[in-house]
């Protein structure tokens, strides 16, 4: 059998290390994340937000800001920012290298009047396994408002309330009001809820092609026989 070319070789590797990139990135899961909210008005919040990420040296974390709204990174705990934030599209985005198997990352938000009752999450690109259910949403609306319809919805005591999912939703929205008012709907938090329903749809998606992917490479190379 002729031997391979230099350059035929140098292709093989290159694809080699590419195909392993792929693997690497695809196998970078999100094992847990807590986040902790606190809304200081109806246009604004601050987030500690603790998140676990397996298979990954970096991690890529994406802010979805609304029209008129601004971000401040107050902090990042147990990883160093690889690059400072910058604008990717309409999201924010900033890169960590996890020195702790959990790590927080710490920001406020400030929203145009629009988006009012409405937190984004600085969302980490690997997605949830979508079983393990290891993500925990914990709320707090300002002294003395009552909190009212919510996405996703929450189990309150008091201004607090909790939430245990599957997966990270991309921003949580609470409505509330002084006591004696009554919150309610609008085409906003409506327009919200399809969203999150489309987020969870393609990272469900995301992850069945991805062990697809997995269970097709295995099938494609099968162990040779050496007679």
């Amino acid at each position: 059998m002729p031997s391979m070319s230099l350059s035929a070789r140098v292709l093989a590797c290159g694809c080699a290390v590419w195909a392993l990139a792929g693997q690497a990135q695809a196998a970078a899961v999100l094992t847990a994340a807590d986040a902790r909210i606190e809304f200081r008005s109806p246009t604004s919040c601050t987030v500690a937000l603790t998140v676990s990420v397996s298979g990954a040296a970096d991690v890529e974390h994406r802010l979805a800001l609304g029209s008129g709204a601004a971000v401040e990174l107050l902090g990042i705990e147990g990883a160093d920012a690889v690059s400072a934030a910058r604008d990717i599209g309409r999201t924010r985005a900033v890169t960590v290298r996890p020195r702790q198997p959990a790590y927080t990352i710490r920001y406020a938000v400030t929203n145009a009047d629009s988006n009012a009752h409405r937190c984004a999450l600085w969302l980490p690109t690997a997605p949830a396994d979508g079983r393990s259910r290891n993500v925990r949403l914990h709320v707090q609306v300002p002294p003395g408002a009552v909190p009212g319809s919510s996405m996703p919805g929450f189990a309150w005591t008091g201004e607090r309330g909790e939430a245990t999912l599957g997966h990270l939703p991309a921003f949580v929205r609470v409505s509330f009001a002084d006591a004696g008012a009554r919150p309610s709907w609008d085409v906003s938090s409506i327009m919200d809820l399809v969203t999150l329903l489309v987020l969870a749809g393609a990272s469900a998606l995301w992850l069945r092609r991805a062990r697809a992917a997995g269970a097709h490479g295995a099938a494609a190379n099968p162990a040779r026989v050496v007679k």
